[in-house]
């Protein structure tokens, strides 16, 4: 059969696949036999076949095929052999008259798998046929045909599993007239054309190029240099001649190269030399001749050894050759060296070997993989541990399975729709183990796309959270104790402060009403005396001793509970209480308040009194300073009363360390009054350095709980 290698001068065809060929013919006995030969060769050797053809194709090869000791039934319950209707096929991926990339990638990758498992060839190699495209030529489809091969040669370069491919058409479907251009076309989209040995002369000419002769014009024998010529110039490939015998009988330059044996080193040996040990005491390089001289050719890949004792990975092509009278009389052999593509290979098969081991041992998270719809297709031991199920019993369920009945219909497609769109999915929620109980998961779903974009699957990783979950509520469930608990005992403190202020108050009271008026009684009682002259400085004495324990009597109770607070508010009872104070400890006092600063409620006022008195306090017992400014303001919704001093302000550990608590290291005057604030919706602020310290208190007039002031 003789076979031509035509570039295709279309820039924008896709690359051919290197295992992409053609066949050109004009009856269906040569089409049916040259099919023949080809799978029954491959499943032979362990290979798996697919063919897409017409009914009366298909049924024609399988006659053939058990013509030559082959039971296509058998094969195909090994998984090896898939026998495909052209027409139902090619329905499944066109919709609306045109091509469905990803539908025809589903369709046609998912038979390859299959048939790539089943293979018994160490590379898992298969073999197809197909005439999708001769249909829709036939139709009148042209562009429909050529994009299907555009389509098969992407395919080929985005499934990780090998195959080879070959169309037909038949060579009378083609006007010799006006579609040589198609042709070139289509010979564009293959690395191989096979013009058949049944075709007309007018028909083969259409795969000659403008510049060859016309055959009748070239003898025999230039024929016959021109191709000795040829073989000699080939590079890359190993073409030589064997005898009957299978001693070969002639050797081109490569051939020495890809061996290392010289042409006259081996002409008349075996071939076998070239195999390694094993296949020759196997009897593999007879067997392959014998499989040749009965099917017409072969194709074979393995190991081969050079000269020099090394191996290389080839691929040969054992093809068998017959005189007029079809007498064998020897073989033509074509050796090309892969052992780089074997090696990637190998490398890849190792790298993904390593990656599933490394995927299946992981115990703390379950991976695995989902088809395109959300079928399990792989499982790991931490999914097994995680979910409950082992892989026979998941693997081809939907992972919906997973999911608690009321999220179980739209979720699981939610989940791969934006995962499909975004590119990741994430998510935390219950899901369902195999014996019904659940479970907290951490679930992340990666969308998978191949080379040319198209989605083959999704990669799903889970985490079982329960544990984690169950903790960080706890956590909550004790922080929310623990609020309520801060929250309680901040209205206790409040309480205890409130009841401290009435408490004062009524002692306050109880030492003016009471006691006050007792002295003062005393007083007057002393001063009316008419005592002897001997004794009147003593009575004297007495009373001046009576005026001033008056007096403190009356300090001590306005300190208490002011009754000018109560009454005119701060803006009479802080003046008043700053004058006492400055008159008692000697510290200058500097007060501004605005002129038009009114009432605030009992308790606002109330508070910022008291902060007041601690602050002073402070000062007087540790600042050292002799001066202290003191301000009320009022901006908006908020009162605010500054106290600063101008001494050597606190400890910078106080500052640093005391955080949310820092009133605790400045007594607990400030410390409850910092709580009352917070109670009315308002705050305490600090700020000290070596020249003083500052103290604010504000109080938002709007969150304030007032009770009405009194009436002046």
């Amino acid at each position: 059969m003789a076979s031509t290698r035509i570039a295709s001068s279309h820039a924008d065809c896709v690359e051919p696949h290197a295992g992409h060929s053609v066949q050109f013919y004009a009856s269906d006995d040569f089409l049916v036999d040259d099919l023949a030969r080809l799978f029954s060769s491959a499943l032979l050797l362990g290979e798996s076949g697919i063919v897409i053809a017409t009914k009366a194709h298909r049924e024609s090869l399988e006659r053939r095929l058990k013509g030559l000791g082959l039971d296509p039934a058998a094969v195909a319950a090994e998984g090896r052999y898939h026998s495909l209707d052209a027409g139902e096929t090619l329905s499944r991926f066109i919709t609306d008259g045109q091509i469905d990339q990803p539908r025809f990638f589903d369709v046609l990758s998912e038979v390859i798998a299959r048939a790539s498992a089943a293979s018994r060839t160490e590379n898992r190699q298969v073999v197809a046929f197909g005439e999708m495209v001769a249909l829709l030529w036939a139709e009148g489809k042209i562009e429909a045909a050529l994009r299907l091969e555009k389509l098969w040669n992407a395919l080929a370069r985005t499934v990780s599993h090998s195959f080879s491919l070959r169309c037909a058409y038949p060579i009378q479907d083609f006007d010799p007239r006006s579609d040589a251009g198609s042709i070139a076309r289509i010979c564009g989209e293959h690395s191989l054309v096979l013009p058949g040995a049944d075709m007309g002369a007018g028909q083969a000419g259409l795969f000659e190029t403008d510049q060859a002769a016309p055959q009748s014009a070239v003898s025999w024998d230039d024929r016959e240099e021109s191709f000795r010529h040829f073989v000699g110039s080939v590079q890359d490939y190993a073409i030589f001649m064997l005898d009957a015998n299978g001693r070969v009988r002639t050797w081109n330059p490569d051939a020495e190269r890809m061996n290392g044996y010289a042409r006259a080193e081996i002409l008349g040996g075996h071939f076998s030399r070239l195999y390694p040990p094993e296949d020759v005491d196997s009897g593999k390089p007879g067997s392959l001749l014998a499989l040749a001289t009965q099917i017409g050719h072969l194709e074979d890949d393995g190991w081969r050894v050079r000269k020099d004792g090394s191996r290389f990975w080839a691929r040969a092509t054992i093809t068998a050759i017959r005189n007029e009278e079809g007498e064998l009389v020897g073989f033509g052999k074509v050796t090309r060296d892969l052992t780089e593509q074997k090696r990637a290979e190998s490398m890849l098969h190792r790298q993904e070997e390593r990656f599933q081991f490394f995927v299946h041992a992981v115990q703390d998270y379950a991976i695995f993989m989902l088809d395109p719809d959300g079928y399990v297709s792989s499982w790991n031991l931490g999914a097994e541990r995680i979910k409950g199920y082992k892989a026979s019993e998941i693997i081809g369920r939907h992972f919906s399975c997973f999911y608690p009945p009321g999220i179980r219909t739209e979720l699981p497609k939610r989940a791969l729709d934006i995962a499909a769109r975004e590119g990741h999915f994430q998510d935390e929620g219950w899901r369902i183990r195999k014996d019904g109980s659940r479970f907290w998961a951490s679930v992340a779903i990666t969308a998978i796309r191949d080379e040319s974009g198209h989605l083959i699957g999704f990669g799903k990783v889970t985490r079982d959270l329960t544990e984690s979950m169950l903790a960080r509520k706890a956590l909550e469930s004790s922080r929310e104790k623990l609020r309520e608990s801060e929250r309680v005992l901040r209205e206790l403190s409040l309480h205890l402060i409130r009841s401290q202020d009435e408490e004062r108050r009524r002692i306050g009271r109880e030492i003016h009403d009471s006691l006050g008026q007792y002295l003062s009684v005393l007083k007057i009682k002393l001063e009316s005396m008419n005592a002897p002259s001997e004794c009147s400085r003593d009575l004297d004495s007495c009373v001046d001793l009576l005026d001033t324990c008056l007096k403190e009597v009356r300090t001590v109770s306005y300190l208490l509970y002011p009754p000018m607070l109560e009454e005119m508010g701060l803006r009479s009872a802080v003046p008043w209480y700053l004058d006492g104070f400055s008159k008692r400890s000697g510290i200058k006092i500097n007060f501004k308040i605005p002129d038009d600063f009114g009432r605030l409620g009992r308790d606002a006022e109330l508070v910022l009194f008291r902060v007041l008195q601690e602050c002073l306090t402070n000062v007087q017992r540790h600042s050292g300073s002799s001066t202290a400014d003191v301000r009320i303001t009022r901006d908006g919704d908020l009162v605010a009363l500054e106290v600063a001093d101008y001494g050597k302000g606190l400890p910078s550990a106080v500052l640093e360390n005391g955080g949310q608590d820092w009133m605790g290291s400045l007594g607990v005057g400030l410390r409850g009054m910092s709580e009352r604030l917070r109670q009315l919706g308002g705050s305490l602020d600090i700020s000290s350095n070596g020249h003083g310290t500052r103290i604010r208190a504000a109080v938002p007039l709007n969150e304030i709980p007032s009770t009405a002031p009194a009436q002046t």
